[in-house]
């Protein structure tokens, strides 16, 4: 056996033990790491949780607190799980893009379903948005809007609040 067989056996090896399948810790890591990334690339701020998490300085009554607080329940997972979904395609998008075998109609399949997954979460995102909207009152906003000053999330008042 030559040298360069062997050596190619050898980086073979290796590399499928340390990719040993979806469950692997590398795998783990690699989706949680693109979670972090979609969660800060992300379009649209998540504002449910800074909003109940100071639903008292806001003002929330009980009733807003607990319409929002089922809406969470009733969407986090699935939204959640949406992300980490995303997340896994782009790692096995990332791989599939460097081997010889995969087509270019098999990589727009695979980037495809990430975009669907996308829209999946931008409409979550959206229903939380509208579900705010419809709850939340003018004294609401207001205090909303200190908490957001005061967090430095990177939004500004919009303009028909900054003049009131």
């Amino acid at each position: 056996m030559g040298t360069k067989t062997l050596f190619a056996l050898l980086v073979f090896a290796f590399t499928s033990a340390t990719s040993a399948g979806p469950g692997s810790k590398q795998m783990n890591t690699e989706v949680e790491s693109s979670i972090e990334k979609l969660d800060s690339i992300n379009h649209l701020p998540n504002l449910l949780p800074v909003i109940l998490e100071n639903r008292d300085f806001i003002g929330l009554t009980e009733e807003q607190f607990a319409e929002l607080d089922h809406w969470r329940n009733e969407n986090r997972e699935p939204m959640l799980a949406a992300m980490k979904e995303i997340a896994r395609k782009r790692v096995a998008i990332r791989q599939a893009a460097i081997s010889p075998t995969v087509s270019s109609a098999r990589l727009q399949q695979m980037q495809n379903e990430i975009f669907r997954l996308q829209r999946e979460v931008l409409n979550y995102k959206l229903s939380c948005r509208d579900h705010i909207v419809k709850t939340f009152n003018n004294e609401n906003w207001i205090s909303f809007f200190m908490v957001l000053a005061e967090q430095d999330i990177g939004v500004s008042l919009p303009a028909d609040y900054a003049e009131k």
